[in-house]
């Protein structure tokens, strides 16, 4: 998979195992290893950092984008950071070009040629003029700067992608962005006549005493967000307890002794004050020993005991980190870190939610490098029963041309809702599994005038796909998965992406919780293991709980490279009806007579289809037990239909043929046996 604008490497699977526990602590030790060829591979595990160390009131490590993370994946310009940026001023246009779209002045040359300098500008302007971020990297590049960090001009925005100019070429600085408001912050501070310095680092900055979180690694909860009625204030189910933890980097040159990470979770009700909720301390017993990167570097301090959440109705959910040890410690801004999530009406997010303006947040946008069809969305745990899914909310983005229209170059796309039951063979195993996923709904979303590239699509959902129809009722104890199934471009070069939250990441409480509860996941989403190109040579009846690229350990959370993940949390948010006694219906009647034969079927398996009227354009999907694309075919012009199915392609396993027309979509489920 791609980011649109700008690429990395998909967490490539590590063949290596687990040390296991010892004292509430946890070495991720494989982390790296097999994947990175630096000797420094626990800097490559934590990804670089971007700090602003001076003054104190905004210092602190930053959530960012960059141009080029090291990788070597397709699409990735500019420089890369080999030799730490340490403590350099940085330097803003104030008078003329604040958007860095034209030369630098000669002021503005001789001040960064005289000390290495890393130049901050604006993406702007809005509306987004001729300017691209190629262009402003070059303009920095030549006016002398050591790297730039681009603030995102849209109003409290993070950082987003940042595709490769076609036109300003030859950039070799490093180039990074990041979100709006902390681009103010240093603004403001920086217009105050306030000097502001930076460090941009793949590890520390030289200090001997210097703990800190791994950038996006202090645990959060199950979701973002999640309606009041599902966290009762007792008897919450296990998926949603709390696990307080974090990965924490001895990023200093002295080993740290006497390690604590405190923790203290507050909830804040809706037009209500703060109150304490629970207190944790995790102590780190090994004197922290940076001598050895390979051993202990980092380590994964996560309490042993889980604890429950309560709410009696809307509201916000604060746990505050903080690290402490023997030492001062002389970068004291990345040592603590807040992790927050809300109880909502009737809404259910694993990403970051605009509360203010309702829709999901995405700052990156995913994809198939091939431009393949692909079928990707979160896991939602449902506590108590009795509402409905109502609607889902999600974006689509298409690669950006010059010039190009905002038009998304197809006209729809389904979207899936399955069950999970986790039972296969009898067993709870808490890994997805093919025969264990339902399909309890199926819909299309079918593109209007609103619905551009990252647009906010907001789509109703019924059992039957019909408008109006009976919606999918939700039942207590169990798992959704809401899948989107983003379509390919046929005959173009075009390619289309899912958003993304872009910052949170899901991995710090999948790892806890998996070695906390025996080795038990914590779903946050699915992510297809293969190219829809290999699914019938290496098929994999099993999807893990982390966006990985292969499944080969499937059963080892410590297999994945943590610095790939930030952020790759699907933004779909599930609306729930609270009140869907009167929303529930008959199933309409299905607009074709459709019959698969045989099923079973080994090598073919036949498809006759009667339309009730005929349709200009018939499309026929496969997907998977695991709602992985397959494969697709259209007709055009037909009543009366056949088309045949050569299942000996395909492994053996559970399948869906999804059936399209113009306006209306069903579901027809068929196995294959070898």
């Amino acid at each position: 998979m791609k980011q649109n604008y700008f690429s990395r490497i998909l967490l490539i699977a590590v063949f290596l195992g687990f040390s296991g526990i010892a004292n509430a602590q946890i070495h991720p030790l494989s982390y790296g290893f097999g994947i990175n060829t630096s000797s420094n591979w626990y800097a490559d595990y934590v990804g670089q950092r971007l700090e602003v160390v001076s003054p104190a009131a905004i210092a602190g490590s930053k959530i960012y984008t960059t141009a080029n993370n090291g990788s070597g994946a397709t699409g990735e310009w500019g420089g890369v950071v080999t030799t730490p940026l340490v403590n350099l001023p940085i330097y803003m246009d104030t008078t003329s070009d604040s958007f860095g779209c034209s030369g630098f002045s000669a002021a503005a040359i001789a001040t960064m040629s005289m000390t290495p300098t890393i130049a901050v500008i604006w993406r702007g302007p809005i509306p987004v003029g001729a300017c691209d971020f190629g262009c402003k990297a070059l303009d920095a590049q030549n006016a002398g700067a050591v790297a730039i960090v681009i603030i995102n001009e849209y109003p409290g925005q993070g950082p987003v992608g940042m595709g490769a100019s076609t036109t300003c070429t030859g950039i070799t600085i490093p180039v990074f962005m990041i979100g709006n408001l902390d681009g103010i912050a240093i603004s403001s501070q920086y217009r105050s006549s306030v000097p502001v310095k930076m460090t941009i680092t793949s590890w520390g900055q030289g200090l001997n005493n210097d703990l800190g979180f791994v950038p996006g690694g202090a645990a959060g909860w199950h979701n973002y967000a999640i309606p009041s009625n599902q966290l009762g204030t007792t008897g919450n189910p296990t998926a949603y307890n709390m696990l307080d933890g974090a990965f924490i980097a001895n990023y200093g040159n002295n080993p740290a002794h006497g390690v604590q990470l405190k923790s203290t979770t507050f909830f804040t009700p809706t037009g209500g004050s703060a109150s304490n909720q629970h207190t944790g301390e995790v102590d780190l017993t090994p004197s922290f020993d940076n001598t050895n990167p390979a051993t202990d570097s980092i380590w994964a301090m996560f309490g042993t005991t889980e604890y429950a959440l309560s709410a009696s109705g809307t509201g916000r959910f604060d746990i505050q980190y903080d690290i402490e040890s023997d030492s001062t410690d002389q970068f004291p801004a990345d040592n603590s870190q807040t992790v927050s999530f809300y109880v909502t009406d009737s809404l259910y997010s694993k990403g970051r939610y605009d509360l203010t303006n309702n829709a999901p947040m995405r700052d990156i946008y995913e994809g198939f490098n091939s431009g393949n069809e692909f079928i990707w969305g979160p896991m939602y745990y449902v506590a108590k029963g009795g509402t409905a899914l109502s609607a889902v909310q999600y974006s689509i983005a298409q690669s950006f041309v010059s010039g190009g229209s905002s038009i998304i170059p197809v006209g729809q796309n389904n979207i899936y809702i399955y069950k999970w039951v986790d039972s296969l063979g009898g067993v709870s195993d808490s890994v997805v599994e093919d025969g264990e996923l339902e399909l309890v709904g199926v819909t299309t979303k079918y593109y209007g005038g609103a619905d551009t590239s990252e647009a906010t699509m907001y789509q109703k959902i019924t059992v039957d796909g019909t408008d109006g129809g009976p919606q999918v009722m939700l039942d207590a104890n169990s798992w959704y998965y809401v899948a989107i199934d983003v379509p390919s471009v046929a005959g173009s070069t075009t390619q289309l992406f899912l958003g993304c939250d872009g910052i949170l990441d899901p991995y710090p409480r999948i790892f806890g919780r998996y070695h906390a509860n025996g080795g038990m996941f914590d779903y946050s989403n699915i992510v297809i293991p293969n190219d829809s190109s290999t699914l019938s040579t290496t098929p994999g009846q099993e999807n893990p709980p982390c966006p990985g690229g292969q499944t080969a350990n499937i059963n080892s959370v410590d297999s994945f490279v943590y610095s790939s993940m930030m952020g790759l949390i699907p933004s779909v948010a599930m609306i729930a009806n609270n009140n869907p006694t009167n929303a529930v219906k008959t199933v309409s009647k299905p607009f074709a007579d459709v019959s698969l034969f045989p099923n079973p079927a080994k090598d073919v398996m036949n498809v006759s289809a009667s339309f009730n009227q005929i349709e200009k354009t018939v499309s026929y999907e496969i997907i998977d037990g695991l709602s992985r694309f397959v494969s697709k075919e259209i007709h055009n012009n037909v009543q009366q239909d056949n088309y045949t199915v050569n299942t000996a392609a395909l492994a053996a396993g559970n399948y869906y043929l999804i059936i399209n027309t113009e306006n209306r979509v069903m579901a027809k489920k068929f196995v294959v046996v070898k």
